[in-house]
């Protein structure tokens, strides 16, 4: 049985979502600005061409510019998720099978949308998809 989340635990779990938030924001700004870019209107990646003469390299590292900021742009609509599913007063119950989610996996990662059980179910299907489909 999955004990309730105390009022503590709320405000904790609020408190851990909202610092990440902000700590992920700053990794995107940094990662948009690193290359002496000062404004929003002037935000970018860098420009890998201008680095190196090896085309392929080039190719490569904007890939992995790309690849980052989607990540942490994932990240963030997760938190904002979480953060919306706390106001609403749904938070810490699995959207697959409307169970709460286990505290401790609450503290481990707080922007969870599912139970353990349903994310490694979700997890065994998506590995089971990508087999077949190569």
């Amino acid at each position: 049985m999955v004990s309730p989340l105390s009022d503590r635990d709320i405000e904790s779990l609020h408190a851990a979502l909202k610092q990440r938030r902000a700590q992920v924001g700053v990794e995107v700004q940094e990662r948009l600005h690193r290359h002496g870019l000062l404004t929003h209107e002037d935000a970018a990646l860098p420009n890998r061409r201008e680095e190196t003469d090896d085309e392929a390299a080039a190719d490569t590292a904007a890939r992995m510019d790309i690849a980052a900021v989607a990540r942490e742009a994932e990240e963030l609509a997760r938190l904002e998720g979480a953060l919306k599913r706390l106001a609403e007063g749904e938070y810490g119950i699995c959207t697959e099978c409307g169970e709460p989610i286990a505290r401790e996996r609450l503290f481990a990662n707080p922007a969870a949308t599912r139970c353990a059980e349903c994310q490694q179910f979700a997890e065994r299907t998506d590995r089971h998809r990508k087999a077949t489909r190569n």
